[in-house]
């Protein structure tokens, strides 16, 4: 027994050494960057770390954009990539949690390891240009006199905009009609084009517009955002809904446990770099540093409650 011990001790030691071996020989190449969303969305929020990270890997970190099912697209893409930490994945906690179960993939968050979350942000509700309300209780009134339902567009069907447009619908007695893009981007671009009447996304890409015409309505986190002030929660109008949604990084199952420890170190020294918070609070976001452990466990709860939230939603 105790050779075994030792044995076991040994074999142990030396697969630490070979993981710590291959963490400092890597990455020996370009590292890509799987953004499962329309250029111009989730991208936006790791594009100012893209330099730094590039300079302390000693390599390029390409950012890609793969947009198409509400992320399902791009991370079916990194699922499937060999587990040898040159394809990761930056995606909404959505993408792994209810767009697998609304569109019956073969994936769930088991076949990602997670690696950093950085960014927590609240979704926002917003009008097209010429609505004929400007408020809470504006829409909810112009909801109840449209029976065929007001159009919204999120990016994409089972993200988290979509479902959570689907629960402030059903608890405010209301029919809204779902439109999904390719990302929050491609929405905005309708939403300006008075193709819908509304959207549901990231306050990063739809403030900017406010300046031509769009109408802010509400943010759907529990409690208002330094950001954005004045912009009231669905809770204030009465609606018992909130939500924010974590964008972070992954890397198929498998991948070294050694060299996720040295992306997620590099990853959160970048994220707490003050200009990194000041540059996302400007752009109306919010950096919430997790590192392996802390985001693995916000995943799996996250992944129980979408699933009983999409059970109450008679969605799946």
């Amino acid at each position: 027994m105790l050779i075994s011990r030792r044995g076991a001790m040994l074999a142990g030691g030396l697969a630490l050494a070979a993981g710590t071996a291959r963490a400092r020989s890597w990455p020996a190449r370009p590292i890509r960057v799987v953004v499962p969303y329309a250029a111009g969305g989730a991208d936006q929020f790791i594009r100012p770390l893209q330099e730094r990270l590039t300079r302390e890997l000693g390599q390029p970190l390409v950012i890609e954009s793969a947009p198409g099912g509400g992320g399902a697209l791009g991370a079916a893409r990194v699922r499937a990539a060999p587990a040898d930490g040159y394809t990761l994945l930056f995606a909404g906690t959505g993408a792994l949690t209810s767009v697998p179960r609304l569109q019956k993939l073969g994936y769930a968050i088991a076949d990602f390891a997670p690696i950093a979350n950085v960014i927590a942000i609240p979704y926002m509700l917003a009008a097209r240009r010429y609505a004929a309300f400007a408020d809470m209780p504006g829409f909810l009134a112009a909801a109840r006199g449209k029976p065929e339902g007001l159009t919204y567009g999120t990016p994409g069907a089972g993200s988290t905009p979509h479902l959570i447009a689907e629960a402030m619908a059903k608890a405010a007695g209301i029919r809204l009609l779902h439109v999904p893009y390719s990302g929050i981007s491609t929405a905005a671009v309708a939403l300006l084009a008075g193709e819908i009447d509304l959207v549901m996304g990231a306050p990063g890409n739809i403030m900017p517009l406010v300046e031509r015409g769009i109408r802010p309505l509400a943010q759907t986190g529990a409690r208002r955002i330094a950001p954005l002030p004045e912009l009231p929660t669905l809770r204030e109008a009465g609606l018992p809904v909130d939500l924010v949604t974590r964008f972070g990084f992954l890397a198929p199952r498998g991948t070294d446990g050694a060299v996720l420890d040295r992306v997620s170190e590099l990853v959160l020294g970048a994220a707490a770099d003050p200009a990194y918070a000041e540059a996302m609070h400007h752009s109306f976001n919010e950096v919430e540093p997790l590192d392996r452990a802390a985001f693995q466990a916000f995943l799996e709860a996250e992944d129980r409650a979408t699933a009983q939230w999409l059970r109450d939603l008679d969605l799946g």
